[in-house]
């Protein structure tokens, strides 16, 4: 039995085009006159043409109209020496379906050192564009939204306030009890309404993407918060900085610390306790309190908006704080969530951030 043939070793070659045919970027190589000599099997998939089919043809055939004109400063660039990085264009299939990618075009050099044709890397980027767009739609859709809200919706609940109120004035000797409470009973709908607004206003603003990242430092937020709102019993311990908009933390720890204080028993004085730390790169902020408490089967629904679990004669407000809590955590990839507190009450935790540059606590 004869022994088997060794495998032949690899030399550079093969392995640099074994790894260019393995590469989930479309790669080519053209030749000085734009000629296409080159084409891997990414290439074939993300353009839906074969290496047959496209080699020999000139680059000018992928481009969509009007990206011809860009692209030739970029190989101008590149035949002079020069890599170019991350240039974005529009490319065409077959179908004449246009797709956006993202290339980046590199110089091949000879033996001697000079220029002989030029290497193409190219990533499909269509769903990320189409996305960005969805989500710049979606941000004017919101500012138009915030726009009726404050003035076309506002208008008639005002203009409504306004002539029940005088109705009140004017004709209050001669209603008697049953009709004066009716007039009651509208302007505290309309009162309940324009908080409704408001409150559909502020959470507008906490949909929109990518907020603008600062460092934001969270315990002088926490501490100016509780300030603000008039609290005591709060106490606010070394906090991580976080990077984010500092109004959507401020938002955060404002609803999390006043609901921590609201949600008592009657003539129980409120504990509160607002700490932090970092946990897995981000920062964890938990606000603890000895309240009421909330249980289990309703520590997900407090989160949507306008939930409410009691009455608005026990406990005032619309039930939006938790949702833009909730909001802001997952625009940032973080959460939002309660559990029970050793205070007694609850613990409400949120993930956002974390600043550069800080250490955990020991």
């Amino acid at each position: 039995m004869s022994a088997p043939t060794p495998a032949l070793p690899l030399t550079r070659d093969l392995l640099l085009a074994q790894i260019v045919e393995v590469s989930a970027d479309a790669i080519f190589s053209e030749d000085l006159d734009g000629t296409i000599t080159t084409w891997n099997a990414a290439a074939e998939r993300i353009y839906g043409r074969s290496a047959r089919e496209m080699v020999g043809r000139s680059t000018a055939d992928l481009l969509a109209p009007g990206a011809a004109l860009e692209l030739r400063s970029v190989h101008e660039q590149a035949l002079a020496g020069q890599r170019v990085d991350r240039f974005d264009s529009w490319h065409l299939r077959p179908d004449g379906r246009r797709i956006a990618v993202s290339l980046t075009v590199s110089p091949l050099r000879d033996g001697d050192g000079v220029v002989a044709g030029l290497a193409t890397s190219v990533q499909d980027v269509t769903d990320r564009v189409r996305l960005s767009a969805a989500l710049a739609r979606s941000n004017r859709d919101l500012e138009q939204f915030a726009f009726v809200a404050s003035h076309d919706l506002s208008e008639p609940l005002r203009a409504m306030t306004g002539f029940v109120q005088l109705i009140e004035r004017r004709y209050a000797p001669v209603l008697d009890e049953r009709g004066l409470g009716y007039i009651a009973h509208v302007v505290d709908g309309a009162a309940r309404m324009r908080a409704l607004i408001d409150d559909l206003l502020e959470y507008s603003q906490y949909l929109l993407v990518d907020p603008p990242g600062r460092r934001v430092d969270t315990t002088a937020a926490a501490r100016g918060a509780v300030v603000s709102l008039d609290l005591a019993g709060v106490t606010v311990g070394d906090l991580p900085d976080v990077w984010y908009d500092e109004p959507s933390v401020l938002a955060v720890l404002r609803n999390l610390i006043s609901n921590a204080a609201k949600f008592q028993e009657p003539g129980v004085v409120p504990v509160v306790e607002v700490t932090g730390r970092l946990q897995d790169g981000r920062a964890l902020i938990c606000v603890d309190d000895n309240g009421i408490g909330i249980e289990p089967e309703y520590r997900e629904r407090i989160f949507r908006m306008f939930a409410r679990l009691h009455v608005r004669e026990a406990f005032s407000g619309t039930g939006i704080g938790l949702a833009i809590v909730q909001q802001v955590a997952e625009r940032s990839d973080g959460a939002a969530w309660v559990e029970p507190s050793p205070l007694g009450g609850s613990r409400f935790c949120i993930t956002l951030p974390a600043a550069p540059d800080q250490e955990p606590a020991a």
